[in-house]
């Protein structure tokens, strides 16, 4: 059966699954479809193609915000929904956020969480900067996140290290011992919730304006 560019794509996340992000390259996806390298390209034309519609891909699932809820509960779920579908896979934040995508599902979320803070009262300008500086967040967020695992899974994360380093600053290593005790979901769910009273902050200074 001729080689389809749905099984080159399934194909590509799957290695991400296994390899990670460094050790997806066009001659390691060949190996593991079977294929010679240059049948790849009969279907993206390089890497950096095959990465964009994988970045597609990993956010085509980030459901709809309902246009009638409040501004900033579709705000949250977008956000939401994203770290969601970025952590479906090994890597999927770094993956996407060397990515500058102009497809539909991609399209679609930046139009939502346009219109999120455009409906709350932000100017449009101000509004757009505002819907980067959300994606920024759970971009970074969900990278560490990712980072932090993948430290922890392959045994290179060290506690006592990391105290140590900490120890010439008692009220740091205090606070990082506390932040520890706290869940990825919670850290999330607050620095969300900062990011919300910003722009509520935001909405009160233009309208005192």
């Amino acid at each position: 059966m001729p080689l389809r560019r749905p099984d080159v794509l399934d194909g590509a996340m799957r290695l991400l699954e296994e390899e990670g992000l460094a050790g997806l390259t066009m001659r390691r996806l060949a190996s593991a479809l079977d294929v010679r390298p240059s049948a790849l390209y009969w279907h993206f034309a390089d890497k950096r193609a095959l990465l964009d519609a994988m970045a597609e891909e990993l956010v085509s699932g980030v459901p709809e915000a309902d246009p009638a809820l409040p501004w900033d509960a579709r705000a949250s779920r977008l956000a939401t929904g994203l770290r969601t579908a970025l952590r479906s896979h090994r890597d999927g934040a770094r993956l996407y956020a060397g990515t500058f995508v102009a497809r539909p599902h991609t399209l679609r979320i930046g139009a939502a969480l346009l219109t999120a803070f455009t409906d709350a009262g932000l100017p449009r300008a101000r509004a757009m900067g505002t819907a980067f500086t959300l994606l920024y967040f759970v971009l970074g967020h969900t990278i560490e996140e990712q980072a932090h695992e993948e430290l922890h899974a392959t045994g290179e994360w060290d506690p006592d290290e990391a105290a140590a380093a900490t120890a010439p600053y008692p009220g740091l290593a205090q606070a990082l011992k506390e932040y520890e005790n706290s869940t990825p979901d919670q850290r999330f769910t607050d620095g969300l919730h900062n990011f919300l009273d910003g722009v509520r902050y935001q909405l009160t200074e233009h309208r005192g304006g």
